[in-house]
């Protein structure tokens, strides 16, 4: 998290609406003699992306001339703006009076001090995620800390924790009706915890929060607010908390926060919803449906699409759809409106949200990549929307994946895109003659010819900064270190080659699930640095770079290595030989069925290519650069897909759609319904250190250790296999414990009916 790239420094220009509307939402701002904070305020106000909102502002009996100049003059700026004046009588009883002063259709209340800024998104996520759980009552987002103290505020919800602790923020979003039912804030003292006592009281009244995972609402830390002003009046401010959570139960109401998996099977629904419809932008607005936002080669791709395409031509809104914690999430928010839709909303509201999206921004072209949600959206979209042209661009085709990856998913809905286009002629080969996508072209991603430049490095320097021995070779091996990657095979060709050179040092840049075996297998020759931002800076150290990965597009790392003047020593899986030949480096054949002769002699193949670079070293270092600079940049990349844009928006307007129904989304909920419920709870347990399948279940943390152990040895796929009997043991045991149980009911109903019988036949 970049704690300096706060929202509200700049206004963003919007398009008019075509659809103007009383205001859904009141933001209500008490204001004490405040500074120039709150024209930062006033413009992350402006710049939501939901504009069916009024801005009250309640001037709580400023003393200081100034400030009361500067809140004036904002008030005027702006017809949705309302300002007031009351003597001061403290923050809650503002609060309260702001809300006594909503419109008549107003729905929602959503409270925001007047130093504290949102992400222009914020008030278009909490209509959503409120709209379509109709149950829940207020909702909330993650909150970023900046100012004096930096820092992200994410806890996990439970009311348990609720009534020790304050984990909501006061910047939430909550329903009009039933803040009047529990007496809004109502507390007439100053810095008393106010914000807590009011969710308090809304749970014990039977209303559900709800948690927005998504970074939206940015708490400017002072040290001087009525939060540090209740803290050092702790004792008193308590007393109104203590009172109202007494009577709250633990399981009190149903807590809904995110990101979650929803149900297992569910259909489209349908919401009344009041959304805008926005004019068109000058500029085309290309809609991009991704995975997620995070540290990675296709998803750098995505972002340098979207940076270097002319800003002036377009337009960008990125839509993804797995739960991640997106630590380049802000990266992309430099160029595009970014909505993380696993943060906010169910998969089922997936394609409502797109298609708003589509119809309210008049998108011109739909960009999908590496998300089976996306794919499967396509028919419908596209049935509802005949004339946008839907492209995909695929990285790879998965051989570990039975489905082949994202390869099936384009073949699944081909009849509906306009083209398809992968990164390398072996991926086009195989999309052509295996999946029968005739319409497949390539499209190189390239590489950044100016950040990598080995110009513009110090190489000692690095070394020094690393900690790198300075009078050796240096090999460096980047990438996440998962079975992909085959970092055990790896550590094996390194130590090889040291036994027959040992003037090569080797660096290892990443972290993943085989981190533990890469600690406990490398020796003195080895130099784990673990994720390394500023990648640059390990290529410019390196005298090579290593990749014996078992399937890739074509590497990032690859393009990267060559810019900096790296030779790649490389696995030929996907189209690394369309990159790297003998004249940049060396290739070396992958198997993908090895017997274990075949495994051997492909590791001493590994070992003789790097030892052949080694002796040519300074020879093949002259051709790097070069080469990527005659046809692999991003810039060629970019100016390619100009050119494409231009030309479907034109082919598709001319095109018949014949109907077609969303059967296939549907399915796609279904059908991935096991890997979604995966990356929900990788992420709580990340992130949160929540275990979601059993939160108090002593055997789920004795699974996670026994993988964890097993794992460290190299065996990822035993741990799955001994993983899969561990659970299957205890749903047999489970079962066995519940037939024993209704054996001895069974068995004591027998005895009690033939109790009755004889006792009904002596009687008679």
């Amino acid at each position: 998290m970049d704690y300096q790239k706060w929202p509200g420094k700049h206004l963003i220009k919007r398009t008019k609406l075509f659809n103007d509307h009383e205001p859904i939402i009141s933001i209500v701002s008490p204001f004490y003699n405040g500074g120039e904070e709150v024209e930062e305020t006033y413009r992350s106000i402006m710049n939501q992306t939901y504009p069916y909102f009024e801005w009250i502002i309640v001037n709580d009996g400023s003393t200081k001339e100034k400030s009361n100049q500067i809140i004036e003059e904002i008030s005027k700026r702006d017809h949705r703006i309302k300002y007031y004046k009351t003597k001061n009588k403290g923050p809650s009883l503002a609060r309260d009076y702001g809300i006594s002063k909503t419109s008549k259709s107003t729905k929602y209340v959503f409270f925001l001090d007047c130093d504290d800024v949102i992400n222009p998104t914020t008030l278009e996520c909490l209509y959503w995620t409120l709209e379509t759980h109709k149950d829940a009552s207020f909702a909330y987002t993650t909150c970023v800390n900046f100012g004096s103290r930096e820092f992200l505020w994410e806890k996990y919800l439970t009311i348990e924790q609720e009534k020790e602790e304050n984990l909501i923020t006061v910047s939430s979003l909550v329903k009009k009706e039933d803040l009047l039912e529990v007496g809004c804030f109502g507390i007439k003292e100053k810095s008393m915890y106010e914000d807590w006592n009011l969710w308090l009281k809304l749970i014990r009244a039977g209303k559900k929060p709800l948690r927005v995972s998504a970074p939206l609402f940015w708490y400017r830390q002072t040290g001087k607010g009525e939060l540090s002003r209740a803290i050092k009046n702790n004792k008193n401010a308590m007393k109104y908390v203590t009172e109202t959570a007494k009577d709250i139960k633990d399981d009190q109401v149903e807590i809904i926060q995110y990101p979650r998996y929803g149900d297992d099977y569910a259909t489209c629904k349908s919401y009344d919803m009041i959304l805008p419809d926005y004019e068109k932008d000058e500029r085309k607005t290309i809609l991009y449906l991704f995975p997620w936002m995070v540290v990675g080669g296709a998803d750098f791709f995505n972002l340098d699409l979207i940076k270097r395409l002319p800003q002036d031509k377009y337009r960008h809104i990125v839509l993804t759809t797995t739960p991640s914690n997106n630590p380049i999430r802000q990266s992309f928010e430099d160029y595009a409106e970014v909505y993380d839709m696993s943060s906010f909303i169910d998969r089922v509201d997936y394609m409502n949200f797109t298609d708003y999206i589509i119809s309210s921004r008049k998108v011109d072209v739909v960009f999908v990549s590496n998300t089976e949600y996306g794919y499967y959206m396509i028919p419908h979209l596209k049935s509802k929307y005949p004339t946008i042209p839907f492209v995909d661009y695929i990285h790879c085709v998965d051989i570990n994946d039975p489905r082949r990856g994202f390869a099936r998913c384009s073949k699944d809905v081909t009849e509906y895109l306009s083209r398809t286009y992968c990164c390398n002629n072996a991926t086009l080969k195989e999309l052509k003659e295996e999946f029968g996508i005739d319409k497949a072209e390539t499209i190189y991603i390239g590489t950044d010819e100016e950040k990598f430049d080995p110009e513009k490095y110090d190489k000692e320097a690095l070394k020094e900064k690393y900690n790198i021995p300075k009078d050796k070779i240096i090999i460096s091996f980047v990438c996440r270190l998962s079975d992909q990657k085959r970092p055990e095979m790896f550590i094996e060709i390194a130590k090889r080659v040291n036994k027959k050179d040992n003037r090569i040092f080797w660096v290892i840049a990443g972290d993943g699930p085989l981190m533990p075996y890469v600690k406990a297998n490398i020796d003195d020759h080895f130099k784990l640095l673990g994720m390394v931002k500023e990648t640059e800076e390990i290529y410019a150290m390196s005298d090579m770079t290593f990749n014996c990965s078992s399937f890739e597009g074509l590497a990032l790392t690859s393009y990267e290595s060559l810019a900096m003047g790296v030779p790649v020593i490389s696995t030929d899986a996907g189209g690394q030989a369309e990159l790297i030949d003998d004249t940049v480096g060396g290739l070396v054949h992958y198997h993908v069925h090895p017997t274990k002769d075949v495994f051997e002699s492909e590791i001493n193949d590994y070992v003789e290519e790097t030892l052949r670079v080694v002796r040519h070293l300074d020879e093949l270092k002259k051709n790097c650069r070069k080469k990527i600079l005659e046809g692999f940049t991003l810039n060629l990349m970019a100016k390619k897909f100009d050119k494409i844009f231009d030309i479907v928006i034109k082919e598709e307007k001319n095109k018949k759609q014949a109907p077609i129904s969303t059967a296939s989304y549907e399915l796609a909920c279904e059908t991935f319904n096991t890997l979604y419920f995966n990356y929900t709870n990788d992420y709580y347990e990340k992130n949160l250190g929540v275990y979601l399948t059993a939160p108090k279940n002593h055997h789920q943390r004795l699974y996670r250790h026994i993988r964890t152990k097993v794992e460290a040895f190299g065996a990822v796929n035993e741990s799955k296999d001994i993983m899969e009997f561990l659970r299957s043991a205890k749903r047999t045991l489970k079962e066995f414990a519940l037939c024993l149980k209704k054996f001895c009911r069974a068995f004591i109903s027998g005895f009690k009916l033939l109790y009755k019988l004889i006792k009904s036949v002596v009687t008679k």
